[in-house]
């Protein structure tokens, strides 16, 4: 039972929803995204406090126990929360010719062994140390805060919902919707009236500020204060969707995380993506342990296996394909969206297409004077709505925002001809909002 519960649950976020405000491009970021960013985060939490992160070995092979073999437990937890490190000129070298493992040297040194030679019986000649340029040290302290990463890219992507919702003003009408989506058989032609009823009052009374209120603030701001949100919110995903992928790829100190998927897939016809998966997330790394000894302070450097990477090589790339697809899908949301707003005759035909109906003049002069804010209510419920259900509620509401409209415009005329002036609007009272958004 608590299982079926979980999961019922779990279907129900991760679903895009039937009934919902912002749209699917916008449901993408907050929903699917979301949803992968906290499964990551819960199974590498899981994987850290389960069993040991790290299993270190000494590099003194051949003289007895050593220090990491007498206190393994210690060593493990010291490198752990130290830090592992590669080294960066490494990783051009043969693996496993030269080197035991990508980015990693048995010790800091140059491997040059004196009495060597080459194969015309030239001795080689190696240099002081202290003469060379010492090794560029790459430090992996990543991983641990892996799990809090996931967790703040989640909330992250679902903060610009919480700004929707706060600043469109029309969260209220989720519940009208649900009325909307309701089963005409299910219910009685009298039931079935009293909802048309109730959702075309409601309706009304939301709409008729948008259509009959000529106040310079509702004209400007309030009649399209739905195309202002609606582009701050997408301008915010597009925004969070590139600081997430700049901010990851910035994360890995080597390898190019920006073309890390690309590079994945260049790299199989030639089987060699482990190169690419090894460089960003390394499986073998190096750590030095400091401590006193009888001669005084001694390091003792030590091999480790770090199998939390096995893991993030391919949560990352996963997360690499979402990014890069919910970079695109934002761009083109952004682009899509000012179409819609922007040109009112497309927008109307839409409109007409999506709740099954024929143009007529009332339902052209309803929509091209409640401005944006106005329209995007009538698509949605377009969208929600049963199409017999909705073809009703717009005659009725479209009876009343009409009737008022000329009501008031009469009442206007009247006015204007007592004081003898002109109406500063056009011939229809069409805002500069109302022809151009």
């Amino acid at each position: 039972m608590v299982l079926d519960l979980i999961s019922g649950s779990f279907r129900s976020f991760l679903k895009i929803k039937s009934v919902s405000i912002d749209d699917q491009w916008d449901q993408m970021n907050r929903t699917y995204l979301v949803m992968f960013c906290i499964l990551s985060g819960t199974i590498m939490t899981f994987k850290q406090n389960l069993g040991s992160i790290i299993h270190c070995i000494s590099d003194a092979r051949g003289s007895g126990e050593t220090f990491a073999d007498e206190h393994s437990t210690f060593v493990q937890d010291y490198c752990a929360a130290q830090g592992l490190y590669t080294l960066k000129e490494v990783y051009d070298k043969s693996w496993p010719d030269e080197i035991p493992y990508p980015g990693v040297l048995q010790m800091k040194t140059i491997g040059c062994f004196p009495g060597r030679q080459f194969k015309n019986g030239t001795p080689i000649h190696c240099p002081d140390e202290k003469d060379l340029k010492p090794f560029t040290t790459v430090y992996h302290v990543w991983y641990m805060f892996v799990p809090f990463y996931f967790c703040a890219v989640g909330i992250a992507f679902y903060f610009p919902y919480t700004v929707f919702r706060h600043l469109s003003g029309i969260y209220d009408i989720k519940p009208m919707l649900s009325n909307l989506t309701c089963d005409i058989e299910a219910y009685t032609e009298e039931e079935l009236s009293r909802r048309i009823d109730n959702v075309s009052r409601w309706l009304y009374i939301k709409l008729d500020p948008y259509m009959n209120n000529m106040l310079l603030y509702t004209q400007i701001i309030h009649k399209h204060s739905i195309f202002y949100t609606v582009m701050l919110v997408k301008m915010m995903y597009l925004a969070t969707s590139v600081s997430v992928f700049y901010t990851t790829h910035r994360i890995f100190d080597q390898g190019n995380f920006a073309l890390y998927g690309y590079d994945i897939l260049m790299s199989i016809p030639e089987e060699t993506s482990y190169k690419v998966m090894d460089t960003i997330f390394p499986k073998m790394v190096g750590c030095e342990v400091s401590m006193w000894g009888p001669s005084g302070q001694q390091s003792e450097s030590l091999l480790c296996v770090l199998p939390q990477n096995i893991g993030n090589q391919y949560f990352f790339l996963i997360f690499w394909f979402l990014l890069v697809l919910i970079i695109l899908s934002n761009s083109i949301s952004v682009i899509v969206t000012i179409f819609r707003f922007c040109f009112i005759r497309g927008s109307y035909k839409r409109f007409l297409a999506t709740g099954l109906l024929n143009h007529e003049e009332r339902y052209k002069l309803v929509f091209t004077h409640v401005g944006t804010t106005g329209r995007y209510i009538l698509h949605l419920c377009a969208d929600h709505s049963n199409p017999k259900i909705f073809e009703d509620l717009l005659e009725i509401v479209c009876s009343l925002l009409i009737a008022n409209y000329h009501k008031r415009k009469r009442s206007r005329d009247r006015g204007h001809s007592r004081a003898g002036g002109v109406g500063t609007k056009g011939r229809h009272g069409l805002s500069f909002l109302d022809t151009t958004v």
